[in-house]
């Protein structure tokens, strides 16, 4: 394979990519729920501790429900978000060292 044969199958294959996720995103928008910090966990598969550190850390995508500076906010999730968050920490766990976006 050219160098410009391989420079063209990478450029579509991020034009697949983006599409693929455009589609999932569009399929799972009808099925989008809110949950709560329970049912968060067990959609994620992770102790409450370490998604309120999440949320704490803004390193998931959530809603607060209550007053500002409340000592125990309430914390509520879209499922489409929480898919796509997946996606990306997934996708951000196999980048290769010294790659470029």
């Amino acid at each position: 394979m050219t160098a410009l044969e391989k420079a063209i199958a990478d450029i579509v294959a991020v034009y697949v990519t983006e599409a693929e996720m455009r589609i999932m995103e569009r399929l799972s928008a009808a099925t989008d729920r809110t949950l709560t910090v329970p049912e968060a966990c067990d959609y994620l598969s992770m102790s409450d501790y370490t998604l309120r550190q999440l949320c704490k850390a803004k390193r998931i995508p959530h809603r607060t429900v209550g007053a500002d500076g409340s000592k125990n906010p309430r914390y509520l999730f879209s499922t489409v978000s929480l898919d796509r968050w997946m996606r990306e920490e997934e996708a951000r766990n196999y980048i290769q060292k010294g790659a470029t976006q």
